[in-house]
């Protein structure tokens, strides 16, 4: 190939990629509507912030613009149910996707699943494609519209530096993703993984119902019910606590909200039909009208405050 004909291929991808993220905020924009259920109360600063990200990698590099929302990739219903194996998140499949602000009344339980699931190699959680089957003949019946799965929603390894802040961020806020999506898993038989007992107890103790009593899950739910009796560090030990108190499942919801979009916030303050509710998470003291409880103190994310 000679360097002209480099150069014009160059150009032509350069072309097709900002074709793709052009495509991809608007048909993010008709999604939106769709959920929202008209054409005029859509968020202003949302649609604002999304449209003023000119590139793919602009995008990610989380570059500020406006009030710097966090926007989630998520997986139509049509490619998911269509794939082989779970697919791999790509800048060259945009057209697989659309992007749901993390904000309330976008990411919701009617519209979107979040897969929990092992990782049954170091580079593919499902090679073969035997857990993807199970999920699709699971969710094909049902009603939704999009899903997220890390593998296929977060740029894997190896990732560029813009890839590299997106997966950050992402990470940073997977408890607001947990606790407003259905939830869908196929686990093998038992094995101790800290993530999936991660991702249970955050969806458990954030939800009015319960979990179905399947066998793959038993041990799981049963440990996220010892924590309730004996304990755990930070988040979850705050869930937990949280959870003993006379705080309904629609504040404890919004204290985690605020937790995870406020982090380097030392303290919250918010009242309660109990009186006023008090976190400071640098000390680990919680304070609900006269009576006082510790958890273990949150640690400092000093990367994510200098970012």
């Amino acid at each position: 190939m000679t360097s002209s004909e480099e150069s014009s291929d160059t150009t032509h991808g350069n072309d097709a990629c900002g074709a793709a993220w052009s495509s991809l905020v608007r048909r993010s924009l008709e999604a939106w509507q769709a959920l929202d259920g008209s054409e005029t109360n859509l968020p202003a600063i949302a649609v604002s912030d999304l449209q003023e990200y000119a590139t793919l990698d602009a995008f990610l590099s989380g570059v500020a613009m406006g009030s710097g929302i966090f926007f989630w990739f998520f997986q139509r219903r049509e490619p998911f149910l269509a794939q082989k194996t779970m697919a791999k998140w790509s800048k060259d499949r945009l057209d697989d996707y659309i992007l749901l602000p993390a904000m309330m009344g976008f990411v919701l339980r009617r519209e979107c699943f979040f897969v929990s699931h092992f990782w049954q190699s170091k580079d593919d959680p499902d090679p073969g494609g035997k857990y993807l089957r199970l999920h699709q003949r699971e969710l094909r019946p049902q009603a939704w519209s999009y899903i997220w799965i890390d593998w296929t929603c977060m740029p894997q390894e190896p990732r560029t530096k813009s890839e590299e802040a997106y997966f950050e961020r992402a990470l940073q806020r997977m408890p607001f993703i947990i606790q407003n999506c259905g939830f869908a898993w196929f686990y093998p038989p038992f094995e101790p993984r800290l993530w999936i007992l991660y991702e249970i107890a955050q969806f458990i103790l954030t939800c009015s119902g319960e979990l179905p009593p399947v066998e793959d899950i038993k041990e799981f739910r049963d440990h996220v019910n010892e924590m309730v009796q004996t304990g755990v560090r930070s988040t979850l030990q705050l869930l937990v606590l949280l959870k003993r108190l006379p705080v309904d499942i629609i504040q404890l919801r919004r204290i985690v909200d605020s937790l995870t979009w406020f982090s380097p916030t030392a303290s919250l303050f918010t009242p309660t039909p109990n009186g006023w509710l008090e976190i400071h998470r640098d000390k680990g003291t919680l304070r609900l009208g006269d009576d006082e409880y510790s958890f273990t103190p949150f640690p400092t994310w000093v990367s994510w405050l200098l970012s």
